[in-house]
């Protein structure tokens, strides 16, 4: 398709920060911006780029491959991304030439914290709508958890993990088209910041064992929590992904899901520890999701089978586990003891042809 090659293309009309299609002749001053976020990257040990790479000539040719957007303050460079429509590189089998895909999102220094990144992601993903594309795509690396929550929290979804060789693995993630959905949700990594709201929600020992079985213990103690992230949340080989819900048009955390036993011999995985905030109960928000939890464990994770438990009682969370498509298959015979007496566990499961049949028909 023909793109569109204006010389502005600035969105923050009331900002003194504009956004505009960069040019070769600032290739030296790209350099040293991409040189010094390097070096920053290395300070922190974060292994994604070295000054050592970046050389003036490469920087050139970004202009005949790509597109180069740069934010600027008056005529300085603070910020910097690419923009190209195929990458078969990082996306390997799920490459789509009907999106647009960002690389090199670049703050400098003084500007980071500023909300510099986020509008300049949100600029391409609106930009690639414009030009009648999908969407956004882009990666990042799959060993910074901070990052990728990040990400997550902006509203980007996770599409999977790629190796890239030498021991470099990266995380790609996609922008989805706003559904209008005044109760959408987000599910980004689980962290300590959100320490609280898990143990605000906990208020009984008998509901605790509701949701988290013998999994987590009351009082919930910080250091259990902690106990609980260690070694989550990394995509390629943790066994176990945590997540917070968070309310996308109030930015509210409130919910709570894992993804626990996750087996990639086998693709297997459990669902878990599924929690809602009080206040949002009621309105679909666990099927919105546990929605979510299948996708991410069906086509970002390429599972063949996802499986839960519900103790018989939570007819709730049973009718809303059943409207998401997860079947019966059997029972455990009182496996557990609350106030009163043995209940029993009701288990469900998916199957990636059942998920494919339902969300993708």
């Amino acid at each position: 398709m023909e793109l569109n090659t204006a010389a502005e293309l600035n969105r923050f009309s009331q900002s003194p920060i504009t956004i505009v299609r960069g040019e070769p002749s600032r290739a030296g001053e790209i350099l040293l911006l991409l040189q010094d976020a390097a070096r920053w990257m290395e300070s922190k040990g974060i292994k994604q780029w070295t000054p050592g790479q970046f050389n003036e000539a490469d920087i050139v040719g970004y202009f005949e491959d790509r597109e180069v957007y740069l934010a600027l303050e008056k005529d300085e460079i603070i910020g910097l991304f690419t923009l190209q429509f195929t990458d078969p590189q990082y996306w390997g089998p799920r490459n789509d030439d009907s999106y647009a895909y960002l690389h090199r999102l670049t703050v400098a220094r003084s500007y980071r914290g500023s909300g510099l990144g986020s509008k300049m992601l949100y600029f391409a993903a609106d930009l690639a709508i414009e030009r009648g594309l999908k969407g956004l795509r882009f990666d990042t690396v799959a060993h910074n958890v901070k990052l990728n929550r990040y990400y997550q929290s902006l509203g980007f979804h996770f599409m999977g993990s790629n190796d890239m060789g030498g021991g470099r693995l990266v995380n790609l993630y996609e922008k989805f088209k706003d559904t209008g959905d005044a109760d959408e949700i987000i599910l980004q990594y689980f962290g300590e910041a959100d320490f609280e709201y898990l143990k605000s929600w906990a208020d009984s020992p008998e509901f605790l064992k509701q949701w988290a079985g013998p999994s987590l213990s009351f009082p919930i103690e910080d250091q259990e929590l902690i106990k609980y992230i260690t070694n989550a949340n990394h995509s390629v080989d943790s066994n176990l992904l945590i997540y917070s819900a968070v309310h996308k048009a109030s930015g509210q955390v409130i919910g709570h899901i894992s993804l626990a036993a996750i087996d990639r011999d086998n693709r297997s995985a459990r669902v878990g520890r599924v929690v809602i905030d009080p206040e949002y109960r009621g309105r679909g928000i666990g099927l919105r999701m546990m929605q979510e939890m299948l996708r991410i464990a069906f086509q970002a994770l390429e599972l063949h089978r996802v499986s839960l438990g519900v103790f018989d009682f939570n007819t709730s969370a049973l009718k809303s586990y059943e409207a998401a498509g997860f079947r019966r298959e059997g029972l455990q015979r009182e496996a557990a003891r609350f106030t009163g007496g043995y209940v029993d566990c009701i288990e469900l499961s998916m199957l990636d042809r059942e998920w494919a049949q339902i969300y993708k028909s």
